[in-house]
């Protein structure tokens, strides 16, 4: 088979034993002859169907062959991110259920041979492994060969994120194949030495690869042997460990957005009903919000979007939101996301990972006390501001909050105000550009208005 015009997913490259495509409308994978041992092993000892049965492993089903190659039609998700997208909790939840995932397979006498946070994605408010390569035979002795991956997509990061700051996780975006050991134990404090279990996974493995980083060292002729009940107890240990970690208390900017606004009762309710019915009239299957701070509108849309992408710039909203959504709004897909600085395309010509913009075009786009911020915080021109809806839905409900607001004052405090155009006329201007239909309405008791936008240009 020729690879280079294969129809292969540009994200799916690195593994010889079996690769995803489109063809047509439908997601396959295909099992390659060198991975069909461990794929007949995978569904014949029963732990396929356990997985996807516990609804932690996308559903497959074998639909034939192509050439040498067996085909798996496999459920598309709605809606992938990325882990430098993902609060402190949704890290830790696809940590857990990675090795949840690798104790299972450890019964039926297999084991994962890569354990990378971008095997997980997310599906009706949970994890769910979405990597059916990743499964080889376990023999007595093996050592698990993604325990390196693991400590470097998983654990390091999560350490940093309690121990020093969660943005330390954007640095997954210039670091694709997890933050190297040595980086994460130089930047963890002192008292992480007294943790058994940071000492041994982080800083005593990060010197062992250093003190085995000559090049000119010779090669072991294999790895050294590992019990198989001290491999569980070490996947257990790990488990347990990750499990038990709570998401820092970090300061929020806007994560009580909707706490310290200066809505009255009465205005917050109409903004409600306003959106409400917008979004009943447009019907919407698949809703992005951007600024969604803790998902309240998020979670309106719920009702006429079985998607809604929720996304915010602040990780103490977001982890907030993800908590709500996880328990009660399966259909909401929280991401962390600055549209000062959108996720780009990452990995391989840029393709490997899709980037943010291209992945939330959607049938509505909410901008709910989000355009001020971008005008008057980070300097957007209006038609900046409306080009980012007009990319992204056929159909947008945006938010004016003029400058005699308490929130924009904020905003202008700290710098001089250069945006005369920031006004109700100027702005509904520029949106009979992109849009025919442009609407404004007053939410009452309140001089903020509401901008109904649909048929797009």
């Amino acid at each position: 088979m020729n690879n280079d015009i294969e129809p292969f997913l540009a994200s799916s490259f690195r593994d010889p034993c079996g690769r995803v495509m489109r063809l047509g409308a439908q997601l396959y994978r295909s099992v390659t002859p060198a991975g069909m041992e461990d794929y007949q092993h995978f569904t014949r000892c029963g732990l396929s169907q356990s997985l996807i049965e516990k609804r932690v492993l996308v559903p497959f089903q074998e639909a034939g062959r192509r050439g040498d190659d067996l085909l798996l039609q496999l459920e598309e998700l709605p809606f992938i991110s990325y882990p430098y997208e993902w609060c402190f909790s949704q890290l830790r939840d696809a940590a857990v259920l990675t090795l949840r995932i690798a104790l299972e397979a450890l019964q039926k006498d297999m084991i994962l041979k890569d354990a990378s946070a971008f095997n997980i994605a997310w599906h009706e408010g949970k994890p769910i492994f979405i990597d059916h390569g990743s499964f080889t035979r376990y023999h007595d002795g093996d050592p698990w060969q993604a325990y390196r991956q693991f400590t470097m997509h998983f654990l390091g990061p999560l350490l940093l994120m309690k121990y020093r700051d969660f943005r330390h996780l954007q640095l997954f975006r210039s670091h694709l194949d997890g933050l190297p050991l040595d980086f994460v134990s130089r930047h963890l404090p002192l008292k992480t030495w007294f943790s058994p279990g940071i000492l041994m996974h982080i800083h005593l493995h990060s010197r062992f690869e250093q003190s085995h980083s000559d090049s000119m060292r010779p090669v072991q002729a294999k790895p050294p042997k590992m019990p198989r009940n001290r491999l569980r107890d070490m996947l257990q240990h790990l488990h347990d460990y990750i499990e038990d970690l709570k998401a820092p208390q970090n300061p929020s900017e806007w994560g009580a957005y909707y706490q310290d606004t200066n809505y009255s009762k009465s205005a917050f309710a109409h903004k409600q009903e306003l959106v409400k019915e917008f979004i009943s009239r447009v019907q919407p299957r698949r809703t992005v919000d951007f600024g969604a701070n803790n998902g309240t509108f998020s979670f309106l849309a719920t009702g006429n979007s079985s998607i809604v992408i929720a996304a915010d710039c602040d990780a103490a909203a977001l982890e907030s939101l993800y908590q709500r959504a996880r328990k009660d709004f399966p259909g909401v897909y929280p991401v962390l996301q600055d549209l000062n600085n959108p996720s780009p395309g990452l990995g391989i010509f840029n393709t490997e990972r899709e980037a943010f913009l291209s992945r939330v075009r959607s049938d509505l786009a909410l901008g709910l006390a989000l355009l001020h911020h971008l005008r008057i915080g980070s300097n957007w021109t209006l038609r900046q501001c409306i080009e980012l809806f007009a990319q992204t839905a056929p159909n947008a409900l945006l938010e004016f909050v003029p400058k005699s607001d308490s929130q924009v004052q904020r905003l202008l405090r700290t710098r001089p105000d250069i945006c005369d155009d920031w006004t109700l006329p100027a702005l509904l201007s520029v949106c009979q550009k992109y849009y025919r239909a442009c609407e404004s309405v007053p939410i009452n008791d309140s001089q903020r208005v509401l901008i109904r936008l649909q048929q797009r240009l």
